[in-house]
């Protein structure tokens, strides 16, 4: 009865970690809207950490925490909305302009936090220029496609 409750715990935990399906184009774009919504909070995020950044009022391993925590939120983001399978044609043309958005974005946060680790701050806002160009097509993507 205790093995039989543990396998029965065990599956609930690894059902809850996966992602729903999309069983409609229409589902399949509203994840798609809320994965281009996500990665946008994170380029934001990152943005105006280095705008603080740049007028010196936050420290390195603040800025740091911050920009890694973004990528690795962008990333997650990337990667749950990767795992859901495109149930249409429509679809996967969809999930294809999506990623051409998330992959530079994700770099982009890496390139940052690679940046202030390796004490390169005076680089900051060069390396967090491609943000803005990002961060505009992630959000008209999003509203585009609600």
């Amino acid at each position: 009865m205790v093995g039989m409750r543990a396998a029965i715990a065990a599956l609930a935990l690894l059902l809850s970690a996966c992602v729903a399906p999309a069983r409609s184009f229409s589902a399949y774009e509203g994840k798609a809207v809320k994965t281009a919504e996500d990665v946008t909070s994170a380029v934001e995020t990152a943005r105006l950490a280095v705008r603080v950044a740049i007028r010196d009022r936050t420290f390195a391993p603040t800025l740091s925490v911050i920009l890694g925590e973004a990528e690795k939120d962008a990333g997650a983001a990337q990667g749950t909305f990767d795992s859901v399978q495109p149930p249409d044609d429509r679809s996967l043309e969809l999930r294809s302009k999506l990623d051409e958005l998330m992959q530079p974005a994700v770099s982009a946060l890496a390139d940052l936090r690679i940046a202030v680790r390796s004490g390169r701050l005076d680089e900051l806002q060069e390396t967090a220029e491609p943000l803005v160009k990002i961060g505009a097509a992630l959000s008209a993507f999003s509203e585009s496609h609600s």
